[in-house]
């Protein structure tokens, strides 16, 4: 096989997962693609009328940027959920193209199902908050649904226009809150638009496949990583350089050899991880984003050993918790005094006086906020949230591996991934729920890509054949 008949073959392996079905499928029509069989015509169906997709892709566009806005109508309430609970009807039946989709709103549906059991159970020993209860079930469908709808918003817009939109819609929500600054306000929703940009696809209009070279990927994740770090976002430099690394690291895998060597990628991403982890330490501790900034680094590390743990008691409550009530508390179920005293004594175990606002005030003030999705899944939903977490947990991790095995991870793609790995362990729900719903659009693979890419003789197909070209 040529490389230029393999060069093909991947970019069209790579645009039945990043591109829009209609649009795709007109492509590899041009390119000679009348050769499936009868078979894989009736499961695609009838090809749409322009005039309706035209209209869909036009609602798909508003649909994201709602989503990604997060403006609330009434009761907590956005726009964007209100949206995708309207739209129910059409992306429930577009969610059955992706692989794993059906688990991921089972999940959800279950955590909604078993709170109210939950808050039964906790009603003798603790007071309700029904504000509070009604906060939790609209954070849970906020995600549920937006995931959903945005499933349904993938198919006609692809990954790269999906990006964008959704980053705006972030950008929206950023100018609403009134917060400046580029570490809490305007970075991720930046980040999200750029990297989406730089996302490879078919140009508009054209079946013309639009390369974007990995070192301009990994190039403009260094630059917004250094705007994070500036802006004392330490976590978000490191992040963006453990991305620029996995998506170097395609470029050296010859992709015979980089498909075959899944533990391989893996161990590279984990090295990646710890040289980005030891030299965004390095720098920081040298001075390279301020004094001030070195010297608090230096004064976490000195108490706790490691960034990781440094700042972190929240992890001693959730243990110390746990043990004390494994079932969970259920949504509007607030600590009791007992419950506190648990918590307070798991966060004096690492160290920490926990005798102060952020205790009384943050994590235990209303409800319960341990600051993990971990720990926030299982409080407020018990067991059914801890099946919820790591159902997430397998889903980026072996999306991720799987992408980048078969040389098709971007940095879009590994940048969500790698953000929402470290949400689920280590930020609240409320700030990880927008990069969580497009980590899982993203992640969530389509069945075609999913049979495509189990099968060792993909990179030989020529793009004509419905393999190479790829379905929905």
């Amino acid at each position: 096989m040529t490389d230029d008949s393999r060069a093909r073959a991947r970019a069209a392996a790579r645009a039945a997962v990043t591109e829009p079905v209609p649009v795709v499928a007109a492509s590899a029509a041009r390119d000679g693609a009348g050769t499936e069989d009868a078979g894989s015509r009736r499961r695609r169906g009838p090809a749409p009328v322009r005039e309706w997709e035209s209209a869909a892709v036009v609602v798909a566009v508003i649909l994201t940027v709602a989503v990604g806005s997060r403006l609330v109508v009434a009761a907590g309430v956005s726009v964007g959920t209100l949206l995708a609970l309207a739209l129910a009807p059409v992306w429930l039946s577009a969610a059955a193209k992706y692989r794993w989709a059906g688990t991921f709103l089972a999940l959800g549906a279950l955590c909604a199902i078993t709170g109210p059991v939950l808050t039964t159970l906790a009603e003798p020993g603790h007071v309700v908050d029904p504000l509070l209860q009604r906060e939790n079930y609209v954070r849970l469908a906020e995600l549920v649904l937006g995931a959903g709808a945005l499933l349904w918003a993938r198919l006609h817009l692809g990954v790269r226009w999906l990006a964008v939109a959704y980053g705006t819609g972030m950008l929206v929500d950023v100018v609403q809150r009134g917060e400046l600054s580029f570490k809490f306000g305007a970075g991720l929703a930046v980040t999200v638009i750029v990297l989406g940009w730089l996302t490879p696809g078919l140009r508009p209009g054209r079946g013309v496949w639009r390369r974007i070279p990995r070192t301009a990927q990994a190039i403009a994740c260094v630059v917004l990583g250094v705007l994070f770090a500036a802006d004392d976002g330490r976590s978000a430099f490191a992040m963006l350089l453990l991305t620029a690394a996995v998506v170097l690291w395609q470029v050296r895998m010859d992709e015979r050899s980089l498909r075959r060597s899944a533990w391989v990628t893996v161990g590279a991403v984990v090295a990646a991880g710890l040289a980005a982890y030891g030299g965004a330490r390095a720098l920081i501790l040298d001075g390279a984003f301020g004094t001030a900034m070195a010297q608090r680094t230096a004064a976490q590390l000195e108490l706790s050993g490691n960034l990781l743990a440094a700042g972190r008691p929240e992890m001693g409550a959730t243990a110390a918790l746990i043990a004390h009530r494994p079932i969970g508390f259920g949504p509007g179920v607030p600590v009791n005094s007992e419950d506190l005293g648990v918590a307070k004594h798991g966060m004096s175990q690492l160290g920490y006086d926990p005798d102060n606002n952020y205790v009384y005030d943050y994590m235990f003030g209303r409800g319960i906020e341990l600051h993990s999705l971990f720990g926030d899944f299982w409080a407020v939903h018990g067991p059914a949230g801890v099946l919820f977490w790591l159902f997430l947990l397998l889903l980026v991790v072996i999306s991720l591996v799987r992408r980048t095995v078969r040389g098709m991870a971007d940095a879009m793609l590994v940048y969500a991934a790698i953000l929402t790995l470290w949400n689920l362990f280590f930020s609240p729900v409320y700030s990880s729920v927008p990069m969580l719903i497009l980590a899982v659009v993203l992640l969530l693979p389509r069945w075609a890509d999913a049979v495509d890419g189990d099968d060792d003789s993909e990179a030989e197909r020529e793009p004509g054949t419905p393999q190479g070209a790829g379905t929905a």
